[in-house]
């Protein structure tokens, strides 16, 4: 099913700004999915640590969006992947990325239905005051700068509201159109970002959202998630989409083909896309 999803006044927001909030437009059998594959990731990771003696309690009684903060709590702060993609490869996760919502986006502001999914995805797990999981200022394109000349769309879905108490997302609108910054090392996270001489030039737009809402950018806005000062972990999906005539090596690494016009057949099956990847233990990001 294909449905054009943008306003022609929010496509005119997106090429001028960079990004685009759309409201509600997520139905909740998304939020459902997004829940099932975050919360299979969460009964293994407590699964590994109650196994290993550090926990005594599934803490299966406690509610989902503070489950994994207790668990953590009780456990001892042991590390985890605190952006977990491989740990998430399913047929829910696969169900998740082709879903038509996020297809007929990705066409809407590509211009075209040759639309693949972007192998770099991220579950967004935010314990609640740790710098640890803080993403810093930075370009999605300085994760993949063989698209520094392309379009990736990215997309960013919450599980619950979020304000700037419990980490929303800012957009930096304005700032460096078309040009792919050299990056570097956070010190508090460890995440790749812009330099602190680039950062201190932005004036951030804070995006507070609903769950069903969706923000849409390019990968070259800089961006940047703040601080949870909240008392729950705040649940985020990221994705990303490209147009399958241009696609980039990094994005078809672990991407796939989810909608042709021209070639139905093309489309990539889930047991293909398993294939890619073999190579990539669980555990890795």
């Amino acid at each position: 099913m294909m449905t054009k999803i943008l306003t022609d006044k929010q496509l005119v927001h997106y090429k001028e700004h960079h990004y685009v909030l759309v409201k509600g437009v997520i139905p909740e059998e998304v939020l459902r999915l997004a829940r099932k594959i975050l919360e299979r990731w969460v009964d293994d990771l407590i699964v590994n640590w109650y196994n290993s003696g550090l926990l005594n309690t599934m803490c299966a009684e406690i509610e989902f969006e503070k489950r994994l903060m207790v668990a953590w709590n009780l456990a001892g702060n042991p590390p985890y992947i605190r952006s977990p993609r491989r740990d998430l490869i399913s047929p829910y996760i696969y169900e998740y990325l082709k879903h038509h919502v996020f297809i007929d986006l990705a066409a809407d502001l590509l211009g075209t239905q040759e639309v693949s999914v972007h192998g770099i995805f991220n579950a967004r797990p935010k314990l609640p005051d740790q710098k640890w999981t803080d993403t810093p200022w930075h370009q999605d394109a300085q994760y993949y700068r063989d698209a520094e000349h392309q379009h990736v769309v990215s997309m960013w879905m919450p599980l619950q509201r979020v304000t700037e108490s419990n980490s929303c997302l800012q957009m930096a609108p304005g700032f460096y159109r078309n040009q792919l910054l050299e990056g570097a090392i956070d010190e508090a996270s460890g995440f790749l970002g812009l330099t602190k001489e680039d950062a201190r030039n932005l004036n951030g737009v804070s995006i507070e959202m609903d769950p069903g809402d969706i923000v849409v950018f390019n990968h070259m806005i800089p961006h940047r998630a703040l601080s949870n000062h909240s008392d729950a972990v705040r649940w985020s999906m990221d994705i990303r989409y490209e147009a399958t005539d241009v696609a980039t090596e990094t994005g078809k690494a672990q991407g796939f083909i989810a909608r042709s016009m021209r070639n139905p057949e093309s489309v990539t099956p889930y047991h293909e896309w398993l294939r890619c990847w073999d190579n990539i233990s669980l555990g890795n990001y």
